[in-house]
């Protein structure tokens, strides 16, 4: 079994990048397909995910028909994206390597996959097509989001707690409860 069917509107487009495929360009022995961001589309990409910018993205996948009018697509992605580290805010370089794949079923069927079993070892998603539009650019878009490093760090970046009345950064580093103590000793010390 495959994992259930999407539920969003087949045709529904995504920031940037205009990489759907018409069915009807699908040959009956598949189609080798190889995507190259442009700089407007990176920039479209980057402003969507809110990240500091997408320098290169590069997409290499086949589509091919399967039965009942559906087709599996089955690929790679690479991305090189910076993102602000959480900590400094400086910038964070990373490439992203993705593979994916999902098969478009007409939208009745991929209903009706969405209420079967599902397997979980299955790495093959099911999305619903309008009966000619592929929407390569959403899934592309959505497994480049999934694999955004949620919390991009700088390396040797550490963040480093406000010391407190009192005490000093090594106090705290030492024993982050020490603050607590001496504030329940100064509670229950007697008054003069």
């Amino acid at each position: 079994m495959t994992k259930p069917a999407v539920t969003q509107d087949p045709t529904a487009a995504q920031p940037g990048l205009q990489w759907d495929i018409d069915n009807t360009d699908v040959p009956a022995n598949g189609k080798e397909v190889t995507k190259v961001a442009t700089e407007a589309e990176r920039a479209a990409l980057a402003q969507a995910l809110r990240i500091l910018s997408c320098d290169q993205l590069e997409a290499k996948y086949r589509v091919r028909r399967l039965a009942g009018d559906a087709y599996g697509v089955r690929g790679k992605f690479t991305a090189d994206v910076v993102q602000a580290c959480v900590i400094t805010l400086a910038p964070v370089f990373e490439t992203l390597s993705v593979p994916f794949a999902v098969e478009f079923h007409p939208l009745d069927a991929a209903k009706a996959a969405a209420e079967g079993a599902v397997d979980l070892d299955d790495d093959v998603e099911i999305e619903a097509f309008d009966g000619k539009t592929l929407a390569i650019s959403r899934v592309i878009f959505e497994e480049l989001t999934a694999a955004l490093n949620p919390y991009p760090r700088r390396p040797g970046a550490e963040y480093a707690a406000p010391a407190t009345a009192g005490s000093t950064t090594a106090d705290a580093k030492a024993n982050p409860f020490a603050a607590l103590a001496k504030l329940k000793m100064a509670k229950e010390a007697p008054k003069a």
